[in-house]
């Protein structure tokens, strides 16, 4: 296999040649520690991870300032941390990185069932701008209340409606699962372990002890998808078990082959 024909077979799994750019994030510049590949998976700790890269690479450049942790900064990458998207990438990169041996490539993925309620509770449910995209899509007035229940029954029974966003899509197309050689696939039920894994892997080298901010706590990026996910009904969990059946069986092998974010 080629490298450009595995970037080619990649963009099937996205949007556009925009998204899949977007997803891939790398250095901006030689920081001292190993090359890497992060592949971005929204809903999965994505805000977690760029904060620990942006902070450790910050301390390695020696940039002058603290490093600016807020979600405006996160999702607007300074180009002196991390590039990603089509302003900074173009597909040689990505496959430079994707075949090379010493790149350290890895993503997060997440409980299906939590990572969907989530994505209702954080988006469907909190926000009007995305209740108002789905219901324009199922042919609903913008306003219309749609309830997790409704919400899973929708993207079982719609598969236009479960790729319509990033936040619900399946993470096995965000990340490129089996087509990606991973050396990490971490798991957001056992961040703490997945965070040091990537630590040691890329900035074990460096002599600064950093007491990184998860941002969990510190932007207060967190939800009522716990309480929702117990509230699932049957039917619930037999439409998330249709629409994602593939996250789930991905999910599953991932724990077998990872002891906790490391690989075994």
């Amino acid at each position: 296999m080629t490298n450009a024909s595995l970037f080619e077979k990649m963009l099937p799994n996205y949007q556009s040649r925009r998204h899949l750019l977007q997803n891939v994030h790398l250095p901006a510049r030689a920081f001292g520690g190993a090359n890497f590949l992060y592949m971005k998976n929204h809903k999965a700790a994505c805000t977690n991870v760029l904060t620990l890269l942006m902070t450790h690479i910050h301390a390695e450049i020696r940039a002058e300032g603290d490093v600016d942790i807020s979600m405006e900064s996160v999702h607007n990458l300074d180009d002196r941390y991390l590039r990603a998207g089509a302003r900074s990438l173009n597909p040689m990169l990505v496959e430079e990185a994707l075949s090379d041996p010493n790149c350290f490539r890895f993503t997060v993925i997440r409980d299906p069932y939590s990572r969907t309620v989530s994505a209702w509770s954080d988006r469907i449910k909190g926000m009007a701008a995305y209740r108002k995209r789905i219901n324009a899509h199922i042919g609903r007035p913008p306003t219309h209340e749609i309830t997790l229940s409704q919400f899973l029954d929708i993207v079982a029974n719609d598969e236009s409606a479960k790729n319509l966003d990033r936040h619900w899509r399946p993470q096995c197309k965000e990340i490129s699962y089996g087509l990606v050689a991973y050396d990490m696939i971490g798991q957001v039920e056992h961040m703490e372990v997945a965070r040091n894994d990537i630590v040691n892997r890329l900035f074990a080298h460096s002599s600064v002890e950093l007491s990184v901010v998860d941002t969990r706590q510190y932007l207060g990026h967190q939800s009522n998808s716990a309480r929702y996910k117990d509230g699932l009904t049957e039917q619930d969990r037999k439409n998330a078990e249709r629409a994602y059946e593939e996250d789930l069986e991905m999910y599953a092998a991932v724990s077998k082959c990872f002891y906790h974010g490391q690989s075994a």
